[in-house]
């Protein structure tokens, strides 16, 4: 017969561990992933960091609501060729050379050790824009293809969510969103076409009473992902959907 008090005891040790190796990782040197200089923990360098920072936050024209970067004053193509369902979309940062490649060999070189580095700046982000501390909330990572999941093996949004999750203090639900099957990669579409591609594809299995809820994803690209999925968490009751994602591609890219 299990004992409760041990079974207490040894949770109890299970959280001080954890914790200590929490604090023994910030505490390690490394090296930063972009420019691979000594750093401590999983984290960029300081002039990488501020380098980046400053890229997001002093961009001559950027859309207000999608966080798009423009070339001039002219209108947010993503925000003007439809009605996006999302409140405040924030990024960690733009989706060029050479933090492009960050993102690759996150998602298509497995490199997972990246996604606490995203979290960080993302979580610094959120500081510099007054928008901490996030309460009365949770993350809701957008669902991968079964495509994508076969090829990679892991929904680089979850994991991506994962690490926010534990910097924000906030419960991350991995099955509140589900993803119809599709077989066209929205890499290889159009702007209209990813839109076309992206109607309907996402869905919840079950009503959610919920005030507030912010979607996860790795890249935005169009929004039309994004406010799929945000249609679908509006259907089933939550009243309000923020977006957090690492990077965000520029219009040159598409």
């Amino acid at each position: 017969m299990q004992n409760p008090y041990e079974n207490k005891r040894l949770g109890w040790l299970a959280k001080q561990a954890k914790q200590l190796a929490s604090r023994l990782t910030l505490a390690l040197p490394g090296t930063c992933p972009l420019c691979g200089t000594s750093c401590t923990g999983e984290r960029f360098c300081p002039d990488c960091r501020n380098d980046i920072l400053h890229s997001m936050q002093n961009h001559p024209y950027r859309c207000a609501h999608c966080c798009l970067a423009l070339p001039n004053q002219a209108p947010c193509p993503d925000c003007r060729e439809q009605a996006l369902h999302t409140g405040r979309i924030t990024v960690a940062f733009d989706y060029v050379h050479p933090l492009d490649s960050l993102v690759l060999r996150y998602k298509n070189g497995r490199q997972l050790d990246l996604a606490p580095a995203f979290a960080e700046l993302l979580y610094q982000q959120l500081q510099l824009q007054d928008l901490l501390p996030l309460a009365n909330t949770c993350l809701i990572p957008i669902p991968g293809s079964q495509q994508s999941l076969s090829r990679r093996g892991f929904n680089p949004a979850a994991e991506f969510a994962q690490q926010l999750g534990k910097k924000l203090q906030l419960p991350v639900e991995h099955f509140f969103l589900h993803r119809h099957d599709q077989h066209l990669k929205q890499s290889s579409l159009s702007r209209h076409a990813r839109r076309a591609a992206a109607a309907g594809l996402y869905y919840c299995s079950r009503r959610l009473d919920i005030p507030h809820a912010i979607l996860v994803d790795d890249i935005v690209t169009t929004c039309s992902t994004i406010d799929s999925a945000a249609r679908a968490l509006l259907a089933a009751g939550v009243q309000h959907v923020d977006v957090l994602a690492i990077a965000r591609t520029p219009p040159k890219h598409f």
